[in-house]
């Protein structure tokens, strides 16, 4: 049997809530306790990640995070924050600018870029930037919030 979530989702937006501007920010950091649970997840322990000796005599100088770990920070937003409750994450690219350096401020930020009521479609601009305005991921996303006519009927409303 499967565990309750421990959070609920913040949101629970349709596509009639959501216009093109709409930005949600996330602050974050890694530590290397994340970068260890990505590795044991992934099988990704390049040393660039987990040997500080060797991070040191990289083009980086030091320990850097797998790049995913900044992407799944949009798992976060889309799934929990905009739109939130229901909604399907449908497509991703991403571009990988700078590293991500273990321990120091980071924001994750997700842009509605396109709004599309026939196909129930919204698109995200995203980017990741350190706290000097450095870009050190930008890609795009879309998703599918949840139905309007679903939501109506978890809240015991008509659509």
């Amino acid at each position: 049997m499967a565990a309750k979530t421990p959070e609920k989702p913040r949101q629970c937006l349709t596509i009639a809530d959501m216009k093109v501007g709409d930005r949600f920010v996330r602050d974050y950091t890694v530590s290397y306790d994340d970068v260890r649970k990505f590795a044991e997840i992934s099988g990704d322990w390049n040393p660039v990640h987990h040997d500080p000796e060797y991070a040191a005599t990289t083009i980086f100088k030091a320990q850097i995070a797998h790049g995913m770990i900044s992407v799944a920070k949009f798992s976060g937003i889309f799934g929990m924050d905009t739109p939130g409750l229901g909604a399907v994450w449908t497509m991703q690219n991403n571009t990988f600018k700078a590293p991500v350096y273990l321990d120091k401020p980071y924001k994750a930020i997700a842009e509605v870029s396109k709004v599309d009521a026939e196909t129930n479609t919204v698109w995200y601009k995203t980017w990741c930037e350190a706290a000097d305005g450095t870009v050190v991921l930008e890609g795009e996303g879309s998703l599918k919030p949840i139905p309007a006519k679903v939501k109506a009927k978890m809240m015991g409303t008509a659509a």
